[in-house]
Order: C-alpha cells, then sequence, then structure tokens
C-alpha cells in the first residue's frame, strides 16, 4: 500500500466575543493522525474537555498495532476494516474515560466537547466524529461534508459500512443543540467514514465557529489558492472579519 505525501497544519483562535477558548486541534504528523474538538459551552470545563478527547485519542492509536491485528475484541464483522475497528474502539474509550473522569470530581460533572477525526493509514482516509465540528473532503473545487452534525436538525440514525466510500453530501445548517458529544453518556454512536485520497485533494476539519462564519465556497477558494499553514491563518482571520462570535479550531491536510 502506498504511503500518501501530506503537508498539513492546525490552527486555534478565541473569536472577537467569548473569554476563553475552548476549541482544540491536534496534528499528528507521524501518526497522520488530525482532529479538532469544541468544548460544549454550556457545560463546565469545556476547554479541558476538548484537549483531553483529542490528547487520549492520539494515546489510544499510537498503541495499537495494527500489523498484528491487536485490536480490542469487538462486535464488528470482521470483514470491517482493523483501522476502522481501532477508530471506533478509541473514540468509545475516549467517550468513557471523560465521562468517568467528570463524575468523579463534582466541578468537572457534565463536562464534554465534539470530537472530528481524520487518521490516514496506508493509503487510506478514516474519519470518526461525534458532534457539530465538520470534516470536508475538497476535490476540484467541490466541497464534500463527510461528517453529519450530531444536531437537533439534522440527526439521524448513525450508518457504519464495512467499507464507507466518500459521500455527496449536502450542506447542513447545524443548530447549537447538540444530541451527541464526548463525555456526556456513558455510551456512544460514532459516525465513520473512509475512501482512497487522489493527488490534489484536500481535507478540511473546522470547528462550527468556521462554518457558522464563512460560506463553504469561501473555504474552497482558501485552501486551494494557499498552503496548509496559510489557508488555517486566513480562514480564522475571515471568520473573525465576519464577526468571530465563536471559537475556531480549523486543520487543512493536502495530499500532494
Amino acid at each position: 500500500m502506498r504511503e500518501l505525501s501530506l503537508i498539513s497544519s492546525g490552527e486555534t483562535n478565541q473569536g472577537r466575543l467569548r473569554e476563553v477558548n475552548q476549541d482544540f486541534f491536534l496534528v499528528n504528523r507521524q501518526l497522520n493522525l488530525f482532529a479538532v474538538a469544541d468544548g460544549i459551552e454550556t457545560a463546565p470545563y469545556g476547554e479541558l474537555a476538548s484537549r483531553m478527547a483529542a490528547e487520549k485519542l492520539e494515546g489510544l492509536l499510537k498503541d495499537f498495532d495494527l500489523s498484528l491485528d491487536a485490536t480490542p475484541p469487538s462486535d464488528d464483522h470482521p470483514a470491517v476494516p482493523l483501522p476502522v475497528r481501532a477508530l471506533k474502539y478509541a473514540f468509545r474509550e475516549v467517550n468513557r474515560q471523560i465521562y468517568n473522569f467528570s463524575r468523579e470530581t463534582p466541578k468537572y460533572q457534565g463536562m464534554g466537547t465534539t470530537l472530528t477525526a481524520l487518521w490516514i493509514y496506508q493509503g487510506r482516509a478514516y474519519f470518526g466524529h461525534l458532534g457539530d465540528s465538520r470534516g470536508y473532503l475538497i476535490r476540484q473545487k467541490v466541497a464534500q461534508q463527510l461528517t453529519h452534525d450530531h444536531t437537533s436538525i439534522s440527526d439521524s440514525p448513525s450508518k457504519l459500512s464495512e467499507d464507507m466510500e466518500f459521500y455527496e453530501g449536502s450542506q447542513r445548517t447545524s443548530e447549537h443543540e447538540l444530541t451527541q458529544a464526548l463525555g456526556i453518556n456513558p455510551d456512544i454512536q460514532v459516525q465513520l467514514a473512509g475512501g482512497s485520497p487522489k493527488s490534489g485533494d484536500h481535507f478540511l476539519l473546522c470547528t462550527d465557529g468556521l462554518y457558522g462564519q464563512v460560506q463553504t465556497w469561501e473555504m474552497v477558494d482558501m485552501v486551494n489558492q494557499n498552503l496548509p499553514h496559510l489557508a488555517c491563518r486566513k480562514l480564522i482571520q475571515l471568520a473573525n472579519q465576519k464577526g468571530g462570535k465563536d471559537n475556531v479550531a480549523v486543520v487543512v491536510v493536502q495530499v500532494e
């Protein structure tokens, strides 16, 4: 399986109106693991929850040895690819750890976060997702939203495919009433998606502070016209120019 050549960058910003930045991003070039997380604003310690989610996911996937099929026991069908099984397990384990942590100390009770992660492994791209942050594939100047907003307006039963390809998705408007998030309930349903990246593709991960202010066509133009580090910076600048009503976290991954 060929290894992809990637250029990646991430950035976060408090915005113009928030007193605390509860968004977090992860860029791990050794694992080719990328993520954004948005702590729940109405719950305590959202900034801690978002950081914990990304860092615990990183730690779990770092310890997996997929060459030995060293994934934990699962009810999934054996034909489900190992990275998908590992990502699903890791999300559920992160949720369990945050859920238990928040109940051990009263001041942390109720804390939660979204988490959207992209893991590129042996030439394939795998998404794990919970909440209303988003993951996009930008291919040939067209953005495909690969994640489903887990909100009251757009939520539907999660779907797990044994080998889900990138799908064409209509743009959805996110409401801030989350129906799923990490750390709130003892169990979760993780959305999973995957496919084969092509040279020239870009992946964009972002929290709602970006797509709530910036139009999709503006994201496409910014990503296509700039290297990832500049695209991240300019997208955040644009979000702030348009009001900066929320924290922003953004990650851009370019496939060469």
